[in-house]
């Protein structure tokens, strides 16, 4: 989750804050609805003094029409005098988000999917804070996008980056990343093909390889790439590959875990501390 404007662990601290005041209800598909069935910020806090995580619950369940029963003996339209507040078919998932690193985590298997609850926060936050003012996307596979790199030869390359957070970065992806966040686009696409007799040449330190390494955090990339001499024209949607974590909580709780694995990936910039809450 990337903020437009400030980019400062309090900035997200205080969206979370409206989000749960002001609860916004995000149509899924059809009747289905998604909304905040619990918030709740850690008791430990980070050395600056804010939480080092927030505990997020979200249900998504079926708003029922009073006017659509149907008595299938009777084979009669019907109509209910329901609360209504009271809803059908709940499902619900939990999720720790980290204000220092502005990422969250999520069990990977789970009833509401991934797609929905990145529906929610794009769209929650588009209604709370103001439409354009956080971009929200998911971290991918690093694997993934050194298969890329990796291959015999590329062919083409689809980039689709979002507004940075200033994530570190070195050389000239760092120069690429400044020039990008100085337009302050709300997109920013980028379209490079080679030919069968002529693929793309991916030096290090070059143009493709910093359009990937952003897109790890910023949007995503497709290539169409050739593995090996030989072998089949392949296309590579990084959209498609989310990182999934391995959390060892031998000895903490998951959250703990969670939140020691996110810092160890995320944040260069200090320890790891073993209390969590």
């Amino acid at each position: 989750i990337k903020s437009r404007g400030v980019q400062t662990p309090q900035t997200y601290i205080y969206a979370f804050e409206c989000l749960k005041e002001q609860d916004p209800l995000i149509q899924l598909r059809g009747n289905r609805h998604i909304s905040i069935k619990s918030m709740s910020q850690s008791s430990f806090l980070e050395n600056e003094g804010y939480p080092r995580s927030i505990l997020v619950k979200l249900s998504a369940y079926d708003i029922l029409d009073s006017d659509r029963f149907y008595n299938k003996r009777s084979k009669e339209n019907v109509s209910l005098h329901l609360d209504p507040d009271i809803v059908a078919n709940e499902s619900e998932i939990e999720l720790i988000f980290v204000p220092k690193i502005h990422r969250f985590a999520m069990p990977k298997s789970s009833k509401i999917s991934l797609k929905n609850v990145l529906k929610y926060f794009q769209e929650a936050l588009d209604k709370i804070m103001g439409a354009n003012s956080f971009d929200v996307t998911i971290v991918k596979d690093k694997d993934v996008i050194q298969r890329i790199f990796s291959s015999y030869a590329i062919y083409s390359i689809e980039a689709d980056l979002t507004y940075s957070n200033r994530d570190p970065s070195h050389n000239f992806q760092a120069v690429f990343d400044r020039k990008i966040r100085e337009m302050n686009p709300t997109q920013f696409k980028m379209n490079i093909k080679g030919t069968k007799d002529q693929p793309l040449e991916a030096p290090s330190d070059g143009l493709i390889e910093a359009a990937a390494n952003m897109s790890e955090s910023n949007g995503y990339i497709k290539a169409r790439i050739r593995e090996q001499e030989g072998g089949k024209i392949t296309t590579i949607n990084t959209e498609r590959y989310p990182l999934n974590m391995q959390v060892n909580n031998a000895g903490d709780d998951i959250y703990t875990a969670t939140y020691n694995e996110l810092i160890n990936r995320f944040d260069n910039n200090r320890p790891i501390d073993n209390e969590q809450g």
